[in-house]
């Protein structure tokens, strides 16, 4: 398994035309969100714009622009309010935000299309690197900021990759550049960093600790057909997740 790194959409778009599997990382807070919804059950459908959420024909309704929730919905683009709701397996839910989901759409076409984050990234990697996928390309696509570079993905990139490489995996020199940022970048750091600040500012402060903690979202969301499912690489079928959701750990940072 080969894996490399890529940033924002033309990234993820130059993997799907290669055929890659993509993994999309949006740590503060999509692609966190969307784990903490597969752990529950639920059925994610993405969609980029705000229109197409809101004429969803589903259970729920999530997003954010500029990170505050989108007026009408159900929920804010927040994994510890959708932690503590009552959102019951088996819901559908439509998802749209300011960059996860854009990115995802922008890797439509790729071999397959993941989503990871620090909550997810060592049963994502294990998924990965347990030979269903030896011969693949994996893009660990970084979603950054209404297409600027965005520290905090590019860290949880970072860990997904670095468990990569420990499970047999090559990376090329951007992949193992982005594992030492990884590495020495403190967690002080990425709490204060300017997307951090703006979440502060609009009362999120919560999500920042569930967001940057390691491994508590024992879930590996794919794309199948409209929606983000749980799935066991190579048996075929959606996995219901919620017997499996967030860790104690992950509650209590919550």
């Amino acid at each position: 398994m080969i894996a490399r790194y890529a940033g924002g959409e033309s990234g993820a778009r130059a993997a799907a035309r290669a055929g890659a599997l993509v993994v999309v990382v949006d740590a503060f807070r999509a692609s966190t969100t969307i784990a903490v919804l597969i752990s529950k059950g639920a059925r994610v459908v993405p969609v980029a714009s705000v229109e197409e959420a809101a004429s969803a024909a589903t259970d729920f309704r999530i997003g954010e622009r500029g990170s505050a929730k989108v007026a009408g919905f159900d929920f804010g683009n927040s994994p510890t309010e959708i932690l503590g709701s009552e959102i019951p397996s088996g819901s559908t839910v439509a998802l749209s935000t300011t960059n996860g989901t854009r990115i995802v759409e922008a890797a439509g076409g790729a071999g397959a299309i993941l989503t990871g984050a620090f909550v997810n990234a060592g049963i994502l990697a294990e998924d990965l690197a347990g030979g269903a996928y030896d011969d693949a390309e994996v893009v660990v696509v970084g979603c950054g900021w209404e297409g600027r570079r965005a520290s905090e993905d590019e860290a949880a990139a970072g860990a997904i990759l670095h468990r990569l490489g420990s499970r047999g995996a090559e990376l090329d020199g951007r992949a193992g550049r982005v594992v030492e940022g990884y590495l020495f970048r403190s967690m002080r750091t990425l709490r204060n960093n300017s997307a951090a600040r703006r979440l502060k500012r609009l009362g999120y402060e919560r999500d920042l600790d569930f967001c940057l903690a390691e491994d508590t979202v024992p879930v590996v969301p794919r794309l199948v057909g409209d929606a983000f499912v749980g799935w066991i690489a190579g048996a075929g079928w959606p996995r219901q997740s919620s017997a499996r959701g967030p860790t104690q750990k992950a509650e209590i940072s919550s």
